[in-house]
């Protein structure tokens, strides 16, 4: 098994020829390909060397047979080989690099049970970038911290610069309706936009998610079952990569089971579809305050995102 993808600091320099240096290389192991991208991008923004990844334990395992790296981020619950399972091979055949745990349900017992296992640190789904920053940062040598551009070492207490973690300034009345029905995206875009909102549109998970990563909102109207990217899963990225934006899911079937599961994917209000106009301009009023828009707004973005 390849790796699956390889992500290098662009002002790195290119390594030298044979065994590759694992001063800065990173793996990540996730069988959740948005979680995956988010960790791998983030890193890369904070200036680690490189940064690979892979689907899940059993390809982590073959490529840890080949490749060297000075620490190892992985999930727990993956098919195949889970992450438990992952760290005892390492740590059976003598492989002492640093592991980050990352799982939304940690297996605490075994861990206590078997603690030759060595986790050196473990990060409860959902956490920030800046959490993922300051704990790779801890474990890693000092000698090992990547460099920033002026050639400093990236402090744990700076917040990182990355476009997972936006710093623009709030647009309090931008609204972002995410919906793979036309029908239903038109009617909540006129209702909000006769309400004195500013609405923006994408026609699923995938465009919602990149138009979040490029502009700033105040609140997200978003259905849940779409091709792509679920609004679960959207919302899930939202909630990985630090953003705060309050989120409204509009369906016509609401995941309970999955809120049950990952309590902290739950959004600040619910919809089942079909809705009233009023319902909609309640929650939504609830959420931002009356419409009106924002005078201190500056440009326009398009006004929807395909």
């Amino acid at each position: 098994m390849i790796k699956e993808g390889k992500m290098k600091n662009p002002g790195s320099p290119p390594p030298d020829q044979g065994r590759t240096n694992s001063s800065q290389r990173i793996l990540v192991v996730d069988d959740e390909s948005y979680i995956r991208e988010l960790v791998v991008k983030a890193l890369v923004n904070l200036g680690y060397e490189s940064v690979d990844s892979v689907s899940d334990g059993a390809d982590a395992w073959e490529v840890l047979q080949t490749e060297s790296y000075c620490l190892v981020i992985t999930d727990h619950k993956m098919p195949r080989v889970t992450g438990l399972e992952l760290i005892a091979r390492m740590r059976s055949e003598g492989l002492s690099q640093p592991v980050i745990l990352i799982s939304g349900t940690m297996p605490t017992e075994e861990l206590n049970r078997s603690p030759g296992l060595r986790v050196d640190a473990m990060l409860p789904k959902p956490f920030t970038v800046a959490t993922l920053s300051a704990t790779v940062e801890k474990l890693l040598l000092p000698g090992n911290r990547p460099a920033s551009a002026n050639g400093n070492q990236v402090s744990r207490t700076e917040e990182p610069a990355t476009a997972l973690a936006r710093g623009q300034k709030k647009t309090s009345h931008r609204i972002l309706v995410v919906d793979d029905d036309d029908d239903s995206r038109q009617l909540n875009i006129e209702l909000l936009t006769s309400s004195g909102y500013e609405v923006e549109a994408a026609n699923d998970g995938v465009a919602g998610w990149e138009a979040l990563r490029a502009y700033d909102y105040g609140l997200v109207v978003t259905d849940n079952h779409m091709p792509r990217m679920t609004g679960l899963e959207m919302i899930e990225m939202l909630h990985y990569s630090g953003m705060t934006v309050p989120v409204i899911m509009a369906t016509g079937s609401l995941p309970m089971d999955e809120f049950a599961r990952k309590p902290w994917l739950k959004p600040e209000a619910m919809l089942q579809k079909p809705f009233t106009n009023s319902e909609l301009l309640d929650t939504v009023s609830n959420l931002l305050g009356p419409g009106g828009g924002n005078e201190d707004q500056k440009g326009t973005p398009p006004p929807n995102f395909f």
